[in-house]
Formats: structure tokens, sequence, C-alpha cells
């Protein structure tokens, strides 16, 4: 392995619209359970974009980034399961692996959980990235198999956070309407059920196509940006809809095609008060909100308000770790298709530019390449 250097480039948070592509003393290990990784791909996501537009505080003074795909090029004391010059997909966030909410499937709360490029662990918009607790933090990248193998493993950085995310907002619908009291009759298939989608960004695209991977055909889609809604079209939304110049578009759907009862369930993807109170209004009694937006504003509804409807609702982070063998195993089938999603490629010198780009909805997916090949 080539020699690590002492300084490396890095993207650092220093208030509202202001990022700056720096130069940082190269992280190392510090706890028997670290790793270190030389970074190939980092993704730009758009909870990034929360505290770049100010909505929430910063972590300033912090490398931003978690979503990150590398080499490992040193290890800790105490781990077995890696060893220098494994490829590797990081989860968003650290997890201990130990605690009561990690053994029981709730990784998102573990007692120990950080996300990577949050206040107190910086992330992967670097060259290289400490990784805590990285035995039940990083997986190992699934070898070639020669089928959907014609992408380079920047399509992993997908898998770091929003691939996952999207299948675990499907899944808690799956799991909804597989409980028969919430059916009140026997589904046969998903082809019944009819589900609004509120956002097209690169979660909701996620979601769509795991779930059209599931079954589902009656997927409405619902966002204001024309490139967004023309790929959800390519990925087999059943019909979209662009808020900004159909604002009865819902409506009108409910009213046609669901007999005025509106939508079973709703993925909700955007987190802010007007997607909540869209999410309430359109969903039917009795029917389900999964809602994986990070969300900072008061809800636009009350507690009476969900009794009166009967309105089953889930919010929260991704309990990715918990999560990440099975959705990974689903995105194998599926990376060929998401492909398009990444269509900028940066280096860490035009930070500035990229987010800018991916701020004003000018490109749908930024990827940083730390591999030397983007020109």
């Amino acid at each position: 392995m080539t020699s690590i250097p002492s300084t490396m480039k890095a993207i650092v948070f220093h208030g509202p619209y202001d990022i700056r592509t720096e130069e940082r003393p190269t992280p190392k290990i510090i706890n028997p359970d670290d790793v270190l990784i030389k970074v190939k791909y980092s993704g730009l996501c758009g909870t990034d974009l929360h505290s770049y537009r100010g909505h929430i505080k910063g972590p300033i003074g912090t490398i931003l980034g978690h979503e990150f795909v590398g080499t490992v090029v040193d290890i800790g004391s105490a781990i077995t399961k890696f060893k220098v010059g494994d490829d590797i997909i990081s989860n968003f966030s650290i997890e201990c692996g130990e605690c009561w909410y990690c053994k029981h499937g709730y990784s998102g709360q573990c007692d120990f959980t950080n996300t990577f490029g949050k206040i107190g662990l910086d992330g992967g918009q670097a060259e290289y990235v400490r990784v805590p607790y990285a035995e039940s933090t990083i997986v190992k990248k699934p070898k070639s198999s020669g089928k959907n193998d014609e992408v380079d493993d920047s399509v992993y950085v997908l898998m770091a956070d929003i691939f996952t995310t999207g299948y675990y907002g499907v899944k808690k619908i799956i799991d909804f309407l597989s409980i028969p009291a919430a059916k009140g009759i026997e589904l046969q298939s998903f082809k019944d059920v009819h589900i609004l989608q509120l956002g097209a960004g690169p979660v909701g695209l996620c979601g769509l196509r795991i779930l059209k991977y599931f079954g589902f055909t009656n997927v409405v889609v619902v966002d204001n940006v024309p490139s967004r809604l023309e790929e959800a079209e390519k990925l087999g939304a059943s019909h979209t809809i662009n808020f900004d110049t159909s604002s009865d578009g819902i409506k009108e759907y409910i009213s046609r095609k669901t007999g005025n009862v509106g939508f079973d369930a709703v993925l909700e993807v955007v987190g802010s008060k007007d997607a909540h109170k869209t999410a309430f209004d359109a969903v039917r009694r009795n029917g389900y909100i999964s809602s994986i937006g990070m969300g900072h504003d008061e809800f636009p509804f009350n507690g009476l308000d969900v009794y009166l409807k009967n309105i089953n609702i889930s919010f929260g982070r991704c309990h990715s770790w918990s999560l990440f063998p099975e959705s990974l195993e689903i995105f194998e089938h599926m990376k060929i298709d998401l492909t398009t999603f990444i269509d900028y490629k940066a280096k860490l010198e035009d930070s500035k530019e990229a987010f800018d780009l991916f701020d004003k909805h000018k490109v749908k997916k930024v990827v940083f390449d730390l591999t030397g090949e983007t020109v």
C-alpha cells in the first residue's frame, strides 16, 4: 500500500452557503475498533442541504459527507473482519453493535450513534476518513458476479444512505399492509394498493424503484422538478404530478382512481410541513404514512386529527445498519438501473460549485470522485 500522507484535502462546513475545500491533517487510528479508509467516491446528500441552507444548526469546522466507499488502509488492534486492501461500503452512521437497540434491529437509535459529517464526527468528503465501530459500520463491497457489473463503484455511494433509507420507507409500508387488521380485506397482491410518494429526489427515486421491485403498480409520484418527474416515469411511476402546475392533481386522482377513499399508504420523502399536510390529507382513513424525510417543523395536524382519522404514522431515522444486508441484496439486482442517478461527478476542489448546483436542483446526484479519473 502507498504510504499515508500527513495532510489531505477535505470539504469543511463554515456556515450556511459557506463550504470550503481545505487542507486538513489526515486522520489516524485512535481506538482499537477503528479503521482508516482511503475514499474513492463520496456523495452529496439531500440531508446535507438542511445545514447548508441554514434550516438546522450546521457542524461548523467539521468535514462533511456521510456517503462514501473506499479502501481500508489501516486498522485498529481489535479489528478481525477487515484487512488492509479491502474495498468497503460505509453505512452513513456509526453504531456500536452491542447496545439494546443495535441487537434488536433499531440501529438508528444506537446509544453511541452519530452521523458522519455531523458535530463530533468528521465525514467522508475527504481523501481519508476514520471509521469508529468499524465492524458494525462498514461492509465489504460485493465481489463482481459478472451480472450488472458494467458500472464503476460510484454506484455504491447510493447504498451508503439513500437506497437503504428508501428501502426502510417501503419496508414499513409492506409490514403494515401485511397486518390483517390493517388491510380489512384479504390482500392478494400489491397491485390493488394505491401509493402516494411525495418527493422524487435521489431517496425518492430509490424508494420508487423498490416499490416497483415488490410489485406495487399504482404509485403516484409528486414533485416540482420536471427532470425528477421524468426519471420517476422511466422507473415505473403510474402517474406523476407537478405540484407547481397542478394544485388539484392529488384530489383529482383520489376522486377518479380510489372512489374518494384516498391512498392506502403515503411514502413521504421530503420532511417539510407542506409534505406532512399533503400526506395527512391524502391518506385514507386507517391508512399509513411512512415518513423518511428529515423534518424540522411543527406538524400541521394535532393528536385529535390523527385520532379521528385513525392514521398510522411512522417517522424517523433509518435503521440502516440493521437493514444493510437485506437492502444490499436487493440493490445488487437493480444497481444498473440506478446509475443514471449520478449525473455529476466532481473533484473535492469543486465543492462550492457542486453544492450550488445540487442546491438549485440543476443536477440529480453529486458524487465526488477521488480516483483521479474525473477530468
